[in-house]
């Protein structure tokens, strides 16, 4: 069985999806990293999964100097949704931007992103106000068609992936995102 750690960063979809892995044959436990003290657990996880949602700005420092340290150390696959996908960006040196808030449903046009390299231009549930702004560092690929507001990511070199949207919400094609990363993280069980 696949055993993913979820960081829970209080979002609205968290049940979501948290069952959509289930579903998908993962063990998940479910922590919020500004609940615990010291380092962001890592070991004995097959991949880890940082939802959406908001930090705590009393915190906020404190836990992005965490997740630096976390991402030096983690060897598991990560994917980011969307204030997951901001905190892997933030720790990688891009810079991030407040943006009109985004909700609801939108059409994305993403490019050969290796979690769906066969999904180009579909419909999915966005609820945020802030993103990554380009030009992006040379250690993140984007994988946005080109003009887009930056969608997916990628770290080179790394398994380390990031979404601006929710897959976990409604019956998007970008479910088949979080499919391909449980798949990814049991290939290395």
């Amino acid at each position: 069985m696949t055993y993913l750690l979820v960081l829970n960063h209080r979002g609205v979809s968290i049940d979501a999806l948290v069952g959509l892995l289930t579903s998908l044959g993962a063990e998940v436990d479910l922590i919020e990293p500004e609940s615990i003290h010291g380092p962001l657990p890592i070991r004995g996880y097959d991949g880890v999964v940082a939802s959406g949602g908001y930090l705590r700005s009393a915190t906020r420092q404190e836990t992005l100097r965490r997740y630096s340290a976390f991402f030096e150390e983690l060897e598991s696959p990560y994917l980011g949704i969307c204030l997951g996908m901001k905190i892997l960006g933030f720790c990688y040196g891009a810079r991030l931007g407040k943006t009109p808030p985004v909700v609801g449903s939108s059409l994305i046009s993403l490019r050969g992103f290796p979690l769906a390299p066969d999904l180009s231009d579909f419909k999915v549930h966005q609820n945020h106000k802030y993103q990554l702004l380009p030009p992006l560092p040379d250690s993140l690929e984007n994988f946005t068609a080109e003009g887009e507001p930056i969608q997916a990511v990628k770290v080179a070199g790394r398994d380390l992936y990031a979404v601006q949207f929710h897959p976990e919400v409604g019956e998007s094609p970008a479910r088949i995102i979080v499919a391909n990363f449980v798949s990814l993280c049991s290939e290395r069980e």
